[in-house]
């Protein structure tokens, strides 16, 4: 048998753990792989996909957590510094599929590996060290309870130089189902619960150090698409300038104006501009704002260093003010900010314990939760005063919090009232109210998360700053081809390990010079576009696997009954408006009625229909 082609880029290692047994094993990286899912949340499903049992028990041994880099991380592509991680949620019972820039993926691949995979429970807390010179489980114990900085702090202190921690903090060891797992303090594999899966399994951290360097093929390939993206990168606004001076909180004002803001649990989307104003990006730039940041070689610098009082640290991002924010009636930036921090020490996902909250606010001004229940407290909207005490309490599962650890979705339904909690599959729905936009709806009914709006494609780019690909926002043809097309750049970015920011400049094309470049495989655009569709369609065949269908790709019922107004006329995403626009996203994605992928699409896809 002849040796495959050889291939650059990769370190050609996937590092698997089995933390029942402490094995350790090193496995090679095929081509077959590389050309087929390329790397980050491509490579990370099929791992994933390839090693579970679509049945087990979220929090049991038998989940399989895999985190993937991609062949752009080491090299000098901008924002290329992402990983992946996909696991089944402990929140939704679905895929979980997390992404985060930061440091930690770029030192984990200079370690010598492009994946890791670990499954398994240690019977005692342990933490995994990872170096070029091998890899090793180490215990924990005096680790176990500490936050997300102090844990950071101790693993780095007699680390090499350069050494990086991703970790959990109490939120996952108490098994949180929207627990995050944290790297660099701040930065945040945020939703679907990977912290809990961390806690699940008795892990603590995964601490990296490498100086490993990586080949490229064709140095003048791989150039001339740097360049592009650099030039094109420096051209565009939101890349050049916007994000840099009010990070992704500059949307708040604009979110606002377009009525997709949501309000008081996604009740409504009205607000008096003064407020909105309080909370802006730009009165956080002004008050609390102490420098950008950026990821390891990014050149955009959307990240907040903050300060309030004496306690510094990052964020708000968006999502964080909004659903932390307006969402539960709450206009005070300080207290949001301080929330937000608490969140990062103690990895909590912000989106989810906002959109909880919200729920847990509503849930309780009309009756449902008692003052028995929420331990005396009388919450209602716009409680900022409470906010900081209901982070630390749903991170340790103290009294109330134990409730809004469980998510929104459970929450409800804990009370009999499961229409109050504003998801998708269980998963929260992030600040863009999907009244406001046929494309945003038809994001959050067919992510294979539940609602993201990351994993949904980020539909609000498509009806208000998308340039040339800008469509109508209740555009009832145009929306389920804009939103595969939006989807698929999304799992390229996810793979590629670049940040999403990147398609307000370009889309694929110089991403497919750089990659080519690198890799030595002729990564066209057609490709690549192959790539998407086999992802997409292998995350849809493992949720189907777990029992969900087409009845699971809805709105809550509030998005068809409730209406808002936008642009002074009413506004739902009615059940024939949903059904519709599902059917042709099905069709587009050569699925069959009921969402499951044919056997010609599989087998054009080189899947197994099974």
């Amino acid at each position: 048998m002849s040796k495959s082609p050889s291939f650059f880029g990769y370190h050609k290692k996937i590092c698997e753990i089995d933390l029942s047994s402490g094995e350790v094993k090193s496995l090679p990286l095929i081509r077959s792989d590389v050309e087929s899912y390329l790397g980050g949340r491509g490579l990370a499903t099929r791992l994933f996909v390839d090693r579970v049992d679509p049945g087990c028990d979220p929090l049991s041994p038998d989940n399989v957590l895999a985190l993937a880099t991609s062949p752009l991380i080491g090299s000098r592509a901008p924002t290329g510094c992402r990983g992946h991680m996909v696991f089944k949620s402990p929140l939704t019972g679905i895929i979980g599929s997390s992404n985060c820039g930061g440091t930690w993926a770029y030192h984990f691949k200079a370690a010598g590996f492009d994946a890791l995979v670990i499954r398994g429970k240690s019977p005692d807390p342990v933490f995994i060290d990872i170096t070029p010179d091998g890899v090793s489980l180490n215990r924990a114990g005096k680790l176990w309870g500490k936050d997300v900085p102090a844990t950071t702090d101790e693993l780095l202190k007699d680390a090499p130089a350069r050494s990086r921690v991703l970790c959990i903090g109490p939120a996952g060891e108490k098994l949180v189902r929207f627990a995050a797992v944290m790297n660099d303090k701040n930065r945040a594999y945020g939703q679907s619960g990977p912290g809990a899966v961390f806690g699940s399994k008795n892990l603590k951290a995964v601490r990296v150090f490498g100086n490993r360097k990586i080949a490229v093929h064709d140095e003048a390939q791989y150039k001339a698409g740097l360049d592009q993206t650099l030039y094109l990168l420096k051209g565009a606004p939101a890349t050049k300038r916007l994000l840099k001076e009010l990070g992704t909180a500059g949307l708040m004002k604009l979110i606002n104006v377009i009525e997709m803001l949501p309000h008081r649990n996604f009740q409504d989307t009205l607000h008096r501009e003064d407020e909105v104003e309080k909370v802006s990006g730009e009165t956080l730039s002004r008050t609390l704002l102490t420098r950008p940041g950026a990821c390891w070689g990014c050149p955009i610098a959307c990240q907040r260093h903050t300060r309030v009082g004496d306690w510094t640290g990052e964020g708000p991002e968006y999502e964080t003010s909004v659903l932390m924010g307006p969402n539960c009636d709450i206009y005070d930036l300080e207290v949001i900010t301080r929330a937000n921090f608490i969140c990062n020490e103690l990895g909590l996902d912000t989106i989810s314990f906002g959109g909880t909250l919200a729920c847990a606010m509503e849930l309780f001004e009309k009756g449902h939760l008692t003052p028995e229940q929420t331990g005396g407290r009388d919450l209602c909207f716009g409680r900022g005063d409470l906010l900081e005490d209901l982070v630390r309490k749903t991170a340790l599962r103290e009294g109330v919090g134990d409730l809004l650890a469980q998510g929104s979705f459970r929450l409800a339904a804990a009370v009999g009232q499961p229409r109050f909690s504003m998801t998708v599959k269980k998963l929260e729905i992030p600040a863009y109210d999907p009244r406001a936009s046929f494309t945003q709806a038809l994001g959050y009914m067919t992510s294979p998360t539940g609602a993201c709006h990351l994993r949904g494609g980020y539909a609000v780019s498509l009806a208000f700053f998308g340039g040339n690909k800008e469509i109508p926002r209740f555009s009832l043809h145009q929306s389920p081809v804009a939103i595969r097309n939006m989807q698929n750049l999304g799992i390229l970015q996810d793979s590629l390990g670049i940040c999403r920011f990147t398609g307000f400049a370009f889309g694929a094309d110089p991403w497919a010079r750089i990659a080519s470049g690198i890799t030595g495989i002729n990564f066209s655009t057609a490709k690549l576009e192959d790539i998407a569709n086999r992802i997409a369609t292998l995350e849809r065949m493992f949720n189907i696997s777990t029992g969900m269908g087409r009845e699971d790709d809805r709105l809550p019922e509030r998005f068809s009954e409730e209406s808002i107004l936008v642009g002074g006329e009413s506004r739902v995403v009615s059940r024939d408006t949903q059904e519709r626009i599902l059917s042709d996203y099905y069709t587009i994605r050569g699925w069959n009625e009921e969402g499951q992928p044919t056997g010609d699409t599989c087998r054009t896809l080189g899947l197994d229909p099974g």
